[in-house]
């Protein structure tokens, strides 16, 4: 029988056969030499057969130990651990371990993948919410024991759509990415994360929490460049303290980002401190919102109609439609309670629509000379469609597109004024007007009137309000009648009152007025008697009311 030479390259596992065949061979010659050898022969031939089991013993001990260290580290690996084999030998079972432990390697570093994929932000590389609610429980048993307070910052960039409809989304998350570095390096042992789009969380010690805040303010505020444009960023905060107002990470994050909205509401660009209040008025504006809802779908809205005057001809020239709700058991809600809430909600946008609709249907029915102001939020100039809304409620009401007038108001070119022009080219493009509203307050702007051919300005109420008592506002108004005159579009004075302002507008070039001088808002089945009226003249009405 020829034995192989064990030192010679075998084929995959021969080593470990042919190791195999020889204990079987030794087993089979023991065997036979037991069964035919007798007398002292066969004394010999058991101390021959003894040595033959040791040497047996031994080498099967050589394989099944290796394989019972595999078979435990694999058992290691299945548990969760990160074992590694070490197995000296070069043959088979060497080259197992050493495939073993890359195997065991690769996992491993496809867990600490995952793990921070599961806990950190894609984006930024900060730790995400689930990492941050995580680290404010900890921070929150760790300061039951020792005492002190913990502070939750809730920080949300003001704008920044606009640096997204400007740069693109590349420049928007190139803008997050050097906020979250500035973060990180300025806070020092704050812990920061990303939670939302544009929102950022801060965890702190709760001492010296306002100076903390002005910190982060600046250094969100500090002046950027980004492919080249120079911006500079604002961002609003809110504020909750632990154990105050919350002592456990949800209602510390729920109270903080309430907070954050107070501040928005306040003027963007600062902070506010978590107050009890703010929870009263996140469940009223929650009840708000499901009766939103349901007067939708009831159909318990309803449009007025207040007239606009035309100072030329002294009769009314348009109509501008208001939304009005009563609600059953409210009664009327002031437009200026819920139309916030539908706007931050989106149910401006099917409100909206369902105004458009209704507001075309009616002034079919008026005669041609009169148009319908209808107000468009800065919520549907961001949604697709507004366009083909506008088509469909022209179509069908067969409303002439001269008689229907979009009211917008100057925020929505903080939303992006390139998309804006261009979806107001469109519009304009059907042969609808486009009105300026409440033009002179908030982001005023004579670049718009330069950028897009306005059919009407329409001079804020604030300004007729003191146009008799403030010489400021009368140059204003003077200023802003006699820019709209050169440039050829016409100009409406909101709030007007008192007979002295009509004379006062008269003389200034306005072009027609609107106010409780001459009208409230009315229903629409008193339009056509108001329409009727014989002596439609406005001094008239002016001496009647």
């Amino acid at each position: 029988m020829r034995i192989p030479n064990l030192s010679t390259p075998l084929p995959r596992f021969a080593r470990l056969q042919t190791r195999l065949a020889l204990v079987c061979g030794g087993l089979v010659a023991a065997t036979m030499l037991s069964a035919f050898l007798t007398g002292s022969v066969a004394v010999t031939a058991s101390i021959g057969l003894a040595g033959a089991m040791f040497a047996t013993w031994r080498m099967v001990r050589s394989i099944t130990r290796p394989l019972e260290t595999l078979a435990g580290a694999a058992e290691a690996l299945a548990a969760g651990d990160q074992p590694r084999v070490d197995i000296d030998d070069k043959d088979e079972l060497g080259r197992l371990a050493e495939s073993f432990n890359r195997m065991a390697g690769n996992i491993a570093d496809r867990e600490r993948r995952i793990a921070h994929l599961a806990f950190n932000d894609t984006l930024t590389g900060l730790p995400n919410r689930a990492l941050f609610h995580e680290h404010l429980n900890l921070e929150l048993r760790a300061r039951e024991r020792s005492g002190g307070q913990v502070a939750v910052l809730c920080v949300d960039l003001d704008d920044f759509r606009s640096v997204n409809d400007r740069l693109g989304h590349h420049g928007g998350d190139e803008l997050l990415r050097r906020i979250g570095e500035r973060l990180t390096a300025g806070l020092g042992k704050s812990f920061v994360a990303r939670i939302g789009g544009d929102e950022f969380a801060i965890v702190a010690e709760g001492d010296q929490i306002e100076r903390l805040a002005q910190t982060v303010l600046a250094l969100i505020e500090d002046p950027v460049t980004i492919e080249g444009n120079r911006l500079i960023p604002g961002a609003s905060m809110g504020i909750a303290l632990a154990p105050a107002d919350g002592k456990d990470s949800l209602s510390l994050l729920n109270h903080a980002e309430l907070a954050l909205h107070r501040a928005k509401e306040l003027g963007r660009k600062g902070f506010c401190f978590f107050e009890e209040a703010l929870n009263a008025r996140a469940q009223e504006r929650r009840c708000l919102e499901n009766d939103l809802r349901v007067a939708l779908a009831e159909g318990q809205f309803e449009l007025h109609f207040q007239p606009l005057f035309d100072l030329a001809s002294n009769r009314i020239g348009s109509f501008e439609a208001l939304l009005r709700w009563k609600h059953p058991i409210r009664g009327p809600v002031a437009p200026a309670d819920f139309i916030p809430v539908a706007e931050e909600t989106g149910l401006i946008v099917e409100i909206g629509a369902w105004a458009l609709r209704e507001a075309c249907a009616h002034a079919a029915s008026w005669p041609d000379h009169i148009r319908v102001g209808v107000n468009v939020s800065s919520v549907q100039f961001r949604r697709p469609g507004l366009k083909e809304l506008v088509m469909q409620a022209l179509a069908a009401s067969r409303l002439a597109p001269s008689q229907l007038e979009l009211e917008i108001t100057e925020s929505i070119f903080l939303e992006g004024s390139e998309a804006t022009l261009k979806i107001l080219h469109s519009l304009r493009a059907l042969g609808v007007r486009i009105a300026l509203d409440d033009f002179g307050t908030g982001y005023s702007s004579l670049s718009y009137l330069l950028r897009f051919p306005f059919d009407k300005i329409k001079i804020d109420r604030s300004f007729i309000q003191n146009l008799l008592t403030r010489p400021g506002a009368t140059a204003i108004v003077h200023a802003i009648t006699g820019l709209a005159n050169t440039l050829g579009i016409e100009t409406t004075a909101e709030g007007v009152e008192e007979s002295d302002q009509l004379a006062e507008l008269r003389r200034h070039g306005c072009s027609s007025v609107q106010g409780f001088l001459f009208s409230r808002a009315i229903e629409a089945s008193q339009i056509a008697a108001l329409l009727a009226d014989e002596d439609p003249s406005l001094e008239r009405r002016a001496a009647a009311g």
